[in-house]
């Protein structure tokens, strides 16, 4: 390493070190701030006054003022090492182990003075002599003699080449699980995600994936982002359930928190050994989800529906609780629904209380971040601080705690053997749908009284889609329910496109496996599930760009009171036109929906469809098969 490169690296870890506790002393000032305004200062100010942090450490140069808080808080008052004293513990014995054996030149070794030129021949003689085997006492020399601050300075580094191999490493594994996801393109998800992106105002393509590799719901990626969601959890969801999802997600790809999240995670690669930045990007990370829970809820609430808020939060607990309040979605390249205990209780109570004019611009936030600008953006007066500068540090205690990957245990190889097991028996029988029980103790948890989510996995094919019409028949056939049909007079010109049979499971499928399997006495055990009904049944037929989609629900008349009032096969039909004049936001289509054999059936065409109303209800007499 040349002189050179060397200065540059001891003036970068001096600006590290000074951008590090002035930030420190910032997200102090911060964390007392949020708690003394805590039910004054709206969600998304709360989240703004983190940018004051960002900008502290990225600053390389700040002006001078006698309103700044380091002139009461400096890093010189508490470590009073001058530069001259810094550069004086670089000997030139362990300056020459940086360069190498061999590569310094005559000049150099002339303008040191002779006890120092002699050490570094012996050291030079003993690299020559053994290049793979090194002396540890000529190891435990150049440690005594380099200095604290240049070992610091070598501890700092070898950290950030660490996380920054980590980083790399895991966003090859995301990439990798991005690509192995299947595209959601069901007609009725499809509809949704449309919708719910013109809701949100997001004009950029975007992907919507089903994986179960990646923690989801999320966003996945910054320039080319995509919405990923998990097929086990999407069965359990509702089609409001589905749309108050999307639109979270949509939420974080138009507030741009994926780049803010990168931001924040090279910050934290450079400043890891800072425990207060880490806290801060936790704190950071939990108010970035509330602030955009109050965006989606602020443009939700220009739906007619009155209930969004409470909607809104039953989701989010859905959510968390099939995926038992993981929270482990911390990767720079992912946004979405995560949350502890805590910070759900907090998020559900901001749900709660949230009102339309919440989002606004406040007066009151904009002052404060002013005020903390003007406190904090400034060096103190008086004080040449400057990136140049290459202050040494004494005196400071730093450890670090290094983590192995647990073995495999014995519980994990019977899930294993069971989910491998089902697989071959769904290669005989791949219509077939499974529930996989997995005790939370076989995962290296802790018991679980009661039901939860965590503990269940879905094998098979709960939610099948056909590509021709006779396999849809087949397994309609044994659902013993009214289900959708090929009207007797479709017209001409119409063919079968698509059909999907959609199965939703609660508590009521998966409590029963794990009581079954308590009597047995097994912590993994696995049930063959008769589906005898449907959540939502889909069949599409298509005549060029015309489309017909018949499509049967099981809504709850809690959820959709008029249905309840409405009588066996009364016919009520919305033209595409009256649908945009009730909501310009929605994509408009022609409805006729009614109610037959204690089911809600629709049938859906698109706009410029020339099928009247009359037509369309003499398709509904023949639509649907007992």
């Amino acid at each position: 390493m040349s002189p050179t490169m060397y200065e540059c690296l001891l003036s970068l870890f001096g600006w590290v070190l000074r951008g590090s506790f002035m930030a420190s002393i910032l997200i102090v000032l911060v964390l007392i701030l949020q708690f003394l305004f805590k039910n004054k200062l709206e969600v998304r100010w709360k989240y703004l006054l983190w940018v004051p942090v960002a900008i502290r450490l990225l600053m390389p140069w700040a002006p001078e003022s006698s309103l700044s808080l380091y002139n009461v808080f400096s890093l010189e008052a508490i470590v009073p090492v001058s530069q001259e004293q810094s550069q004086a513990q670089l000997p030139s014995a362990w300056y020459s182990l940086w360069e190498g054996a061999g590569e310094r030149s005559e000049a150099e070794a002339q303008a040191e003075n002779a006890a120092d030129s002699e050490k570094s021949v012996l050291l030079e003689r003993k690299i020559e002599v053994s290049t793979t085997t090194w002396d540890m006492r000529f190891w435990w020399s150049g440690f005594k003699q380099m200095g604290f601050t240049n070992m610091l300075m070598l501890v700092w580094l070898l950290g950030v080449l660490l996380f920054a191999a980590k980083t790399v490493y895991d966003q090859f594994q995301l990439k990798r699980a991005l690509r192995e996801g299947r595209t959601i393109e069901t007609p009725y998800l499809s509809t949704v995600f449309r919708e719910t992106k013109q809701l949100m105002g997001v004009k950029r393509d975007v992907r919507f994936v089903a994986s179960e590799r990646i923690p989801g719901p999320a966003v996945v990626g910054f320039r080319k982002p995509a919405i990923i969601i998990s097929p086990s959890l999407l069965v359990t969801l509702r089609g409001e359930q589905i749309q108050c999802i999307l639109a979270h997600e949509f939420g974080h790809i138009q507030r741009r928190d994926v780049a803010v999240n990168w931001m924040m995670h090279i910050l934290l690669i450079i400043h890891w050994f800072n425990p207060l930045l880490w806290l801060a990007v936790h704190k950071a990370r939990q108010d970035q989800e509330m602030a955009c829970d109050a965006c989606v809820l602020d443009r939700m609430s220009s739906q007619p529906n009155l209930q969004h808020n409470h909607t809104y939060g039953q989701t989010i607990i859905h959510v968390l609780e099939h995926f038992h309040l993981s929270g482990k979605q911390h990767q720079p390249s992912l946004a979405g629904l995560s949350a502890t205990h805590k910070q759900m209780k907090r998020r559900l109570l901001m749900i709660k209380r949230f009102h339309k004019k919440s989002y606004h611009l406040s007066i009151f936030g904009m002052a404060i971040m002013i005020a903390l600008g003007s406190v904090t953006l400034v060096n103190a007066k008086g004080n040449d601080v400057d990136a140049a500068e290459s202050p040494a540090v004494n005196e400071i205690a730093m450890k670090t705690a290094a983590t192995k990957p647990e073995a495999e245990g014995e519980g994990k190889k019977l899930e294993k053997a069971e989910k491998e097991r089902i697989a071959k028996l769904l290669e005989k029988n791949p219509d077939d749908t499974y529930i996989v029980y997995v005790s939370n103790e076989v995962k290296g948890g802790l018991p679980v009284e009661g039901f939860s989510l965590s503990e269940f996995n879905l094998m098979g094919s709960p939610s099948p889609s056909f590509d021709t019409y006779e396999a849809y028949l087949q397994r309609a056939s044994a659902l013993k329910e009214a289900v959708p049909q090929q009207p007797a007079d479709l017209p001409d010109g119409y063919i079968f496109s698509r059909a999907e049979i959609d199965n939703v499971f609660t508590s009521k499928d998966f409590a029963p496996v794990k009581a079954e399997a308590k009597k047995l006495g097994k912590q993994v055990y696995s049930k063959k599930m008769n589906i005898t009904n449907s959540d939502h049944i889909s069949l599409t037929f298509t005549n060029g760009e015309d489309f017909i989609n018949i499509t049967s629900f099981h809504w709850k008349e809690k959820d959709l009171e008029e249905y309840k009032k409405r009588k066996e096969k009364e016919y009520l039909y919305t033209s595409a036109k009256d649908m945009e004049k009730k909501n310009p936001n929605h994509e408009g289509r022609n409805y006729l929906s009614w109610r037959e054999y204690g089911k809600s059936f629709q049938i859906v065409t698109n706009p410029s469809n020339p099928l009247t109303k009359d037509e369309l209800i003499q398709l509904a007499k023949t639509a649907v098969e007992k």
